[in-house]
């Protein structure tokens, strides 16, 4: 028996854009379907179309994923999820998460969708 975290990826929402560039954009909220509110979370599908690696920085302000879209460094951490260029993610968060990229080589385009499976 299949489980939402077993189909195919079905989209259930509209695709957010993500700007990332040496700067760490302002935050842009992609909200999971109503239908979800109970879980509280919800999948995403994240694709960095560019050629660049994108620091992808998620929180549940616009401010706090800014400030988690930092380049990790050695001896320095960061909350930042690396997006490799091309990488096409399913991953799960709050339902009313914020996004932010940096991308410190150059402008990138991150898309990201709502939805349910993998």
């Amino acid at each position: 028996m299949s489980t939402n975290s077993q189909i195919a990826f079905a989209t259930l929402g509209n695709t957010v854009v993500i700007p990332a560039a040496a700067s760490a954009s302002t935050g842009v909220q992609a909200l999971v379907d109503a239908r979800f509110d109970a879980q509280a979370v919800g999948q995403y599908r994240i694709i960095n179309s560019s050629a660049n690696t994108v620091f992808l920085g998620v929180g549940s302000t616009a401010a706090l994923a800014t400030a988690n879209a930092v380049e990790p460094i050695a001896g320095n951490p960061s909350p930042a999820i690396v997006l490799v260029p091309g990488a096409v993610e399913v991953l799960r968060f709050g339902r009313e998460s914020f996004f932010s990229g940096l991308a410190p080589a150059g402008a990138s385009t991150v898309y990201i969708v709502q939805g349910e499976g993998m």
